[in-house]
């Protein structure tokens, strides 16, 4: 092990592989990280690495949202080890980090599609901006060191862009959503931001990228499941405006007005099926859907 600036980045090398390649092969990361242990990486912070210098162009972007996880990863785990960090502050620093990446991203792809095609309108003229929805451990603020992202990608109203090469809005949304996706999740040679997950979109794997609130208004009353209603308590919008709008779509359909007797038999069904796939997968000991698990947990919540 290569000697450190500070104590704390030799305790990363010794008990994380990840970190020793890392320090290894950027022993320069050492010295610019060491005079910032002694305090939690702000939101703050992490929007001035990603904006000064601008980026210009795509590969700059996704170099620099790497960057910036290797920086707050080698802090966050350093002040982890040495029992500097509580778990609230490692939680709420990947948060952070997950949000300034996302309007990062989605900030430079917007403006680079809408300088092709024009700006998404509305029926009324009025801009819309897309609104990425996190689910899961990031909608509830608590992501750790190894979590992935669930987003779901929305936007207020279908329309069309007001550019020379119009689009719809639903495919301008769609577009934007994949180079979205792609500027986080990507291996490149600076590894990846995070791994996003778009399976808790309705339709899952086979629905669209990007809808409309309209369309998943319809598709939550229409074809909304028991686990659904469940996946959407957590559900935050990150991005863009009319958040009261979606979520006047969202809470009906999460907390019902009325509670059936076929609603309490849907949990114990979904309850069953966790239960046998676990014994079927030999998942006994699963600290996540094992029984007493976090699954559990979060059924008896």
């Amino acid at each position: 092990i290569p000697a450190m600036p500070h104590p704390a980045l030799e305790r990363v090398s010794r008990c994380s592989r990840y970190g020793q390649r890392l320090l290894a092969a950027q022993p320069q990361l050492a010295h610019a990280v060491a005079g910032l242990l002694d305090r939690p990486v702000t939101r703050e912070a992490m929007q001035l690495f990603l904006s000064e210098p601008p980026c210009t162009d795509e590969t700059a972007l996704h170099q620099r949202l790497r960057q910036l996880r290797q920086r707050v990863w080698l802090i966050a785990t350093a002040r982890d080890l040495a029992g500097d960090a509580d778990l609230a502050e490692v939680m709420s620093t990947y948060t952070a980090l997950a949000e300034v990446c996302i309007d990062a991203a989605l900030d430079f792809h917007h403006a680079a599609l809408a300088a092709r095609h024009g700006e998404p309108r509305d029926e009324a003229g009025r801009p819309q901006r897309m609104v990425v929805v996190g689910m899961g451990k990031l909608g509830g603020g608590e992501l750790n060191v190894s979590s992935d992202i669930d987003l779901i990608y929305l936007y207020p109203e279908e329309g069309e862009t007001d550019g020379a090469k119009p689009l719809t809005n639903h495919e301008f949304f769609i577009r934007l959503g994949r180079k979205l996706t792609a500027g986080l999740s990507e291996n490149t040679a600076d590894g990846y931001v995070f791994r996003v997950d778009l399976r808790l979109r309705p339709w899952g794997e086979s629905g669209p990228f990007a809808m409309g609130f309209a369309m998943l208004e319809d598709y939550l009353v229409a074809q909304g499941r028991p686990w659904e209603r469940y996946a959407w308590i957590k559900a935050r919008p990150l991005t863009g405006g009319r958040h009261d709008e979606l979520m006047q779509i969202v809470r009906p359909f999460v907390f019902r007005k009325y509670l059936d007797f076929g609603a309490f038999a849907a949990i114990r069904d979904l309850h069953v099926q966790i239960r046998r796939e676990v014994a079927r997968r030999e998942m006994a000991h699963n600290v996540k859907l094992g029984p007493g698990g976090i699954r559990e947990i979060e059924f008896t919540a």
